[in-house]
């Protein structure tokens, strides 16, 4: 969930995914609801609540697995799809310090079951067309995947559109390198307990600076960005779990919020599982800036938030 509207019920995402394995297979898998606007690749517009999020086809021999199309990006330690997510809300690092998907190739080589290199180039950070100059964007990373520890590592870099927005395709936006690396960790302390980790550091050139107002400073520079996340899942009983998560974000230039600032954020949730398709959550979430960069329900900015969500999902 995207948490964008005030106490309202939203229709966050109705998901469906078709999947062939084997030798050849692919996936296509479809979002409607609030969440597709949030998702949406370039140039799609971001207001017609669907999104074609993944789209691709696959080879697999051996150790090597190709896939060609779009997909999900390998960085973060959440993911688009709800359930697989531990709370309602999404972390700043997803939201704000990675991409959502890549429109291109990637190759995986798994010598172990321990073990997965992957490499692949593409049109960019959510964009399907490209950005206008030719360029494209690389991909690497590394995964250890041990039963009690896991890590991953992985970067992304290549000359990137500075703007997505319709006002900027339409005039034509200007472009600069990007690049981004993240890793993240996985300790499952016992079958009960597991810790995570998260950590983002990114940079892109040739965009406009602001300031904390969110006032332009300098009209091309590098921009820098760059926070870590904790997250702590225990499981209580077999239906009821807790979650918390905090987070740390620096947005150096404003490039990814709008406003240079240090932004941070703790998270509670509960989850009950009634049975397997169903899951309930229930969270209260705090963030705070050194900015004020939250409007109030008087119009006042703010430079604190608190917020509390539910959330119903069923799978079937």
């Amino acid at each position: 969930m995207f948490d964008t509207a005030d106490r309202q019920p939203m229709l966050n995402a109705v998901n469906v995914q078709l999947v062939k394995s084997g030798t050849f297979g692919g996936k296509l898998e479809l979002t409607a609801g609030s969440n597709a606007d949030v998702i949406a690749s370039f140039p799609t517009a971001n207001n017609d609540s669907f999104d074609v999020t993944q789209a691709y086809l696959q080879y697999a021999t051996g150790p090597f697995t190709l896939i060609a199309g779009k997909f999900e990006t390998l960085a973060g330690a959440e993911v688009i799809e709800d359930p697989s997510n531990t709370q309602v809300s999404r972390s700043i690092l997803f939201g704000y310090a990675v991409p959502f998907t890549h429109t291109g190739a990637r190759l995986s080589y798994a010598p172990s079951a321990l073990f997965t290199v992957n490499a692949g180039i593409n049109n960019g950070w959510d964009n399907t067309k490209g950005n206008g100059t030719g360029g494209k964007t690389g991909e690497f990373g590394l995964a250890y995947n041990g039963a009690v520890v896991s890590l991953t590592a992985q970067s992304y870099f290549g000359t990137e559109r500075i703007s997505n927005a319709a006002w900027a395709s339409a005039a034509g936006s200007p472009a600069g390198h990007r690049s981004l690396v993240d890793v993240v960790g996985t300790y499952h302390v016992n079958p009960k307990l597991t810790l995570q980790g998260n950590f983002d550091t990114g940079r892109q050139e040739n965009t406009p600076l602001v300031n904390g107002a969110g006032a332009v400073t300098a009209s091309s520079g590098t921009a820098t960005w760059n926070g870590v996340a904790g997250y702590a899942t225990y499981q209580l009983t077999p239906k009821f779990s807790a979650s918390v998560r905090a987070e740390t974000f620096s947005d150096g230039g404003g490039y990814r919020t709008g406003y240079d600032q240090r932004w941070r954020e703790t998270t509670l949730t509960f989850a009950y599982a009634p049975s397997a398709p169903v899951l309930f959550r229930i969270e209260g979430r705090a963030d705070d800036s050194n900015q004020a960069v939250w409007f109030d329900s008087a119009g006042i900015l703010r430079n604190t938030l608190q917020s509390v969500a539910a959330q119903v999902l069923v799978k079937f």
